[in-house]
């Protein structure tokens, strides 16, 4: 594990990560206020709990994505890769170790966003409770489910293409998934086109990973049933996308 060693202490060396940890601490303190809560204080949780997701939505995509690639990028150009290569460190165990290194980082980030969910906008309500306890909980899975093998296809890419295409590529998928698809639905709704179909049907369908309008308006926890079909659905994208990563990393550069 010393690839995963150096990678953690290059990150944290670098220090990015407590810009990152006080965006998901203060922010969605901060930000609630800036709407009009004194005619309503009822909006000031639910605004919160939004605030705390989307600044980890945010901070997944842009830094970890972007942390990812770039260590992908630099052990395949600098010789680090063909080094560990030599010590007898497979290349797919080099990409789990930058891959395991970045959600060191991200998976506190996601504990900071519950707590905060849990801690400063938790209904008083004790049943309204529980099924927040359970939203949130829900919600961090799926969370987890739709980044980590958005990760490794930063670090594989990256160590193939570059950096920018390696951050690129994630960033991309992950924001036709949250937004795109839902205007490609609108398309196919309005024109009758297979091609269109059979792309939405392939789609990663990320927004259903999004539970903030669950928690924003109260809607409750999903159904037992529907929580298992939406985990075996990005558990089937999981490892689809951890295939095609594993064939394309590389830990040196092509001749």
């Amino acid at each position: 594990m010393q690839l995963y060693r150096l990678t953690l202490a290059t990150i944290f060396q670098r220090k990015v990560w407590i810009i990152a940890f006080l965006c998901v601490l203060l922010l969605p303190i901060i930000l609630p206020y800036l709407v009009p809560y004194k005619t309503n204080p009822a909006m000031l949780a639910p605004a919160r709990a939004q605030a705390a997701w989307i600044c980890l939505w945010v901070l997944a995509i842009a830094w970890v994505f972007f942390q990812a690639a770039r260590f992908g990028d630099d052990t395949a150009r600098s010789g680090m890769g063909a080094y560990f290569l030599s010590a007898g460190v497979s290349r797919v165990h080099q990409m789990m170790q930058i891959w395991l290194a970045c959600l060191t980082f991200l998976l506190p980030l996601v504990v900071i966003t519950v707590a905060v969910c849990l801690i400063g906008a938790m209904p008083s309500d004790s049943a309204q409770a529980k099924m927040w306890v359970a939203t949130n909980l829900q919600y961090a899975a799926l969370f987890l489910l739709v980044i980590m093998p958005l990760v490794m296809v930063a670090a594989s890419i990256g160590s193939r293409f570059g950096g920018t295409i390696g951050y690129l590529i994630p960033l991309s998928l992950s924001v036709y998934g949250m937004y795109g698809v839902g205007y490609l639905a609108m398309m196919t709704e309005v024109q009758n086109n297979a091609i269109l179909d059979w792309i939405y049907v392939v789609s990663p369908h990320y927004h259903l990973a999004d539970l903030t309008p669950r928690l924003v308006f109260k809607h409750g926890s999903m159904l037992g049933s529907e929580f298992s079909q939406l985990v075996a659905y990005f558990i089937g994208i999981k490892l689809v996308l951890s295939m095609l990563s594993t064939l394309c990393y590389q830990a040196k550069p092509a001749a």
